[in-house]
């Protein structure tokens, strides 16, 4: 099983560098200015997306983080206004930033 899966893993990780790149740079501005909704609607979605195959390829401690992230912004997912950054969305995201790093460094 674990053969199988490796692969499939390998695909996974690699999908990672982006959504690293994006947290990077949103958590850099984020003090900046109001997030733009389109941006904290794609980070969202890459939470989201995170949260539903991590657990499944065994990174468990990934998926926990990007299901957190993903409750957090969920008030982003269908908005077009800007809403308010908290304290709890920053977090949120910098544990997945933190997450996702080691996830890359250790594959």
């Amino acid at each position: 099983m674990a053969a199988r899966l490796a692969p499939i893993r390998a695909h996974f990780v690699g999908t990672l560098p982006p959504r690293r790149d994006r947290l990077v740079m949103f958590l850099a501005l984020s003090g900046e200015r109001a997030p733009e909704p389109a941006v904290m609607r794609q980070l969202q979605e890459d939470a989201h997306k995170i949260r539903g195959v991590a657990p499944t390829l065994g990174f468990d401690a990934l998926g926990m983080v990007a299901a957190k992230a993903d409750e957090i912004l969920e008030p982003w997912r269908d908005t077009l206004d800007s809403l308010p950054l908290t304290e709890d969305v920053v977090h949120a995201l910098a544990n997945l930033l933190a997450e996702v790093e080691k996830l890359i460094v250790s594959a």
